[in-house]
């Protein structure tokens, strides 16, 4: 009678190992569909960030110019 209930004990934990086994890979499907999509949005604004350190280049360099001659300009008075 014991061996008869750890056989039945032994098949259904075989079946629920089997469900929680399928259970993972369909989450793993998911977690990966989902890590490509995050990629996709991540290449997405490393674009877009990229376009806008491009568009605002030539500014930061006039803004620096200036700031360099201002600086040098009040390097003059401070001497």
């Amino acid at each position: 009678m014991k061996l008869i209930n750890q056989i039945k004990s032994l098949a259904h934990q075989i079946k629920i190992l089997t469900l929680l086994s399928k259970k993972l890979t369909t989450q793993q499907k998911n977690l990966s569909d989902k890590l490509n999509y995050i990629q996709t949005v991540s290449d997405d604004i490393q674009d877009d960030i990229n376009k806008m350190k491009f568009k605002n280049k030539p500014h930061i360099d006039r803004i620096q110019e200036a700031s360099n001659r201002i600086n040098a300009e009040l390097s003059k008075y401070r001497a």
